[in-house]
């Protein structure tokens, strides 16, 4: 054998040798660890095409990918994206990929791909709720080599990183062959987990990816496949019921109700852990529709509006009133400027509704329109506990100064198809993000019937909101914020109403489970239960 066929033989050993230690070595990490976490979500009973559903959760993060992840210290990590610049300028970001992730279907994860769905997410004739910041925003996306592209941008925006750590990546193989119908049934992503099973209403059910080995390594010590053996997500939304499977342990993970801490902390098969959320809770108005088109009624209730109170009886104090539309858990957030906006004042609200002239015109202690007729104010809630306890205590609090409300309960979902057909009046809802794009998310004038609820926009908010979006400065950035927060405090389209504490019971025998301090999520994909090998 000559030289060159010894020493080539020597390396293919080698070769062979390492491949071995390396299947050794991650089968020895994998030992003894697997089971599977279940969790309870009623709201994921929707499509798992990104495309398609407004809401995202544990299905899609489940099994979708981004480009880029926050991380427990609130910078931006790559996920996705390997490395990345952004252009002086601000309407340019250049992405080189890692070069070894692959979609569940083997297709690879590559520039293609990554154009693929940022131009789907970006076509207005798609409509996709996840990427309408998108429309109007992104140009072109140039492919530069496999794994290499640009995004182009018609305008600076300084939340782009925010806005693509947010964007689930599908296989645009998987969803050309399958259409949006099947695909939101048959979801193909390149996540830690792979799609397995869906009983329509009761639950869906992921199994581990056992080709992941790129979690984000900022976030987690352990690049994948992940530990567990599967993900289970449970369509239960009755708070009670929830907390009675994670007594038992048909939950692995779940929200506590305020009101049951004290028992959840006492029992020893459940760990809890409690942060202030990046969510807040608020009343909008149809700002369409009379009366609340008028700023000064809509301010009344802002004024009639108990917030210390409604934290004590529907949250245990397990919140903080708030008084602008950016919780403290959102960069933006001015604290300077609460001592400005409506508190709880019932003489001022009687004051307002005074003299628009809503007033009691035949002695029945609650208020009549201005024209003498009855006044019915349809308040719309969700059925679930948490969202029937605010809108009683909200109820209670605006009936005492003579506003006559209706309350309508309905599945929180529907609710909010409600309020895209502009037929609504007022409603109770919630927002949960990182950064103050998401007031215009709500706000802009192009997104009435979708994600602005209370469709309401102006010349002067939508400028500001521009401005700010665009502003590659911090400082002045923030300075605009401000501003836009000023305004809606005066123009009062929502009424502020508070931020809660995130309260999660973890089932004790889970272990290596973190609360990630920016959404309260568990950080899950390092976690496992211990199982015979």
């Amino acid at each position: 054998m000559s030289q060159t066929k010894k020493l080539l033989t020597f390396l293919l050993v080698i070769m062979l040798l390492a491949m071995s230690m390396n299947v050794f070595a991650q089968d020895d990490i994998m030992a003894g660890k697997g089971g599977r976490l279940v969790v309870a979500d009623a709201d994921s009973d929707t499509s798992l095409d990104p495309f398609v559903t407004s809401w995202h959760s544990w299905p899609h993060y489940a099994i979708y990918p981004t480009l880029f992840s926050q991380a427990e210290d609130l910078t931006y990590v790559g996920y996705l994206a390997d490395t990345w610049e952004v252009a002086e300028s601000g309407d340019a970001l250049s992405v080189t990929l890692i070069d070894y992730a692959t979609f569940t279907d083997g297709t690879p994860v590559n520039a293609e791909a990554i154009k693929w769905n940022l131009e789907r997410q970006a076509d207005p004739e798609v409509g996709s709720p996840g990427g309408a910041d998108l429309v109007g925003l992104l140009t072109e996306v140039e492919v530069i080599d496999e794994y290499s592209f640009n995004i182009k941008l018609e305008r600076p925006f300084a939340p782009l990183i925010f806005l693509l750590s947010g964007i689930e990546i599908v296989s645009p193989t998987a969803y050309e062959a399958m259409g949006p119908d099947e695909f939101g049934l048959n979801p193909v992503g390149a996540g830690p987990f792979i799609f397995k099973e869906l009983n329509t209403n009761n639950y869906v059910l992921f199994e581990r990816n056992p080709d992941f080995t790129w979690a984000p390594e900022e976030i987690y010590d352990h690049p994948g496949p992940v530990f567990l053996d599967e993900l289970q997500v449970l369509f239960l939304g009755e708070e009670q019921t929830i907390l009675a499977a994670l007594e038992t342990g048909e939950l692995s993970v779940a929200g506590i109700p305020a009101q049951n801490l004290a028992d959840a902390t006492a029992n020893p098969d459940i760990d809890v852990e409690s942060q202030m959320m990046n969510q807040i809770r608020y009343v909008g108005f149809n700002t369409s529709k009379a009366p609340w088109d008028n700023a000064e009624l809509r301010k009344a209730f802002s004024y009639a509006t108990d917030r210390v109170e409604l934290v004590t009886l529907a949250w245990e104090d397990q919140a903080v009133p708030l008084y602008q539309p950016l919780p403290p858990t959102i960069w933006g957030h001015n604290p300077d400027i609460d001592a400005d906006a409506p508190h709880y004042d019932p003489d001022q609200a009687m004051a307002i509704l005074d003299e628009l002239g809503y007033v009691d015109a035949d002695g029945d202690g609650m208020r009549d329109n201005p024209d003498g007729t009855p006044w019915e104010v349809p308040f719309t809630v969700g059925s679930d506990d948490e969202w029937r306890r605010q809108g009683e205590v909200l109820v209670a609090q605006w009936s005492d100064i003579g506003i006559p409300v209706q309350i309508e309960l309905m599945d929180f979902g529907s609710m909010l198809e409600l309020t895209t057909t502009g037929t609504h009046d007022i409603f109770l809802s919630l927002y949960g993000y990182s950064d103050p794009l998401i007031l215009t998310y709500f706000f802009d004038p192009d997104r009435k019937g979708g994600s602005n609820r209370a469709w309401y926009s102006t010349d002067e908010l939508t400028e500001l909101l521009l401005a700010a979006d665009s502003d590659m400065n911090q400082e002045t950035r923030y300075e605009t914020i401000t501003q836009i927060s000023e305004y809606l405090i005066d123009q009062s389209p929502w009424v502020f109403l508070l931020v809660p504490n995130t309260l999660t019971g973890v089932r004790a025998e889970l272990e290596n489970w973190k609360i990630h301090p920016a959404d309260g999520g568990l950080l899950y994909w390092n976690s496992y239960f211990e199982v015979d090998s």
